[in-house]
């Protein structure tokens, strides 16, 4: 007699099981890069803040020549105070902590690439990205 076994898989794999828990919101930007307030946005490497998500949206132009908009709230323990990204475009990276009086405090060590990507640091995850549409000079951020 033939005996078949069948084994069921979660929908869920195990890398998200242990992914922080950041809520998601509703994020809907629109930026116009003819405007003088955003035309640096057109020069790669270049980014802005913007309110949004959890604790704010990067929109980055990253060398690549893409853009990417990003959640600030860190992917390691995401609940905590200073869990908030920041730009070191000194070393073209973000990472986690803030600039308190014009010095540098840490959070969690985390640092990431333009694009979001982990570099190093105890996060196991890349930051959260929105989705970008690039119609002429108008970019908009959404989830």
């Amino acid at each position: 007699m033939f005996l078949m076994v069948v084994t069921f898989s979660s929908c869920n794999d195990d890398q998200n099981q242990n992914r922080p828990f950041i809520p998601s919101v509703p994020v809907n930007i629109t930026v116009n890069t003819d405007l003088p307030l955003h035309f640096h946005l057109k020069n790669l490497g270049s980014f802005a803040y913007f309110e949004g998500g959890n604790r704010g949206v990067f929109l980055v132009h990253n060398f690549d020549d893409q853009f990417y908009a990003l959640e600030r709230t860190c992917a390691f323990e995401p609940d905590r105070a200073c869990s908030r990204v920041e730009v070191d475009s000194l070393n073209f990276q973000l990472r986690c902590g803030e600039l308190v009086d014009g010095v540098w405090e840490e959070c969690c060590a985390s640092k990431y690439s333009f694009d979001g990507n982990l570099q190093e640091g105890p996060a196991q995850f890349p930051l959260r990205r929105y989705a970008v549409q690039f119609n002429g000079s108008l970019i908009t951020v959404r989830n």
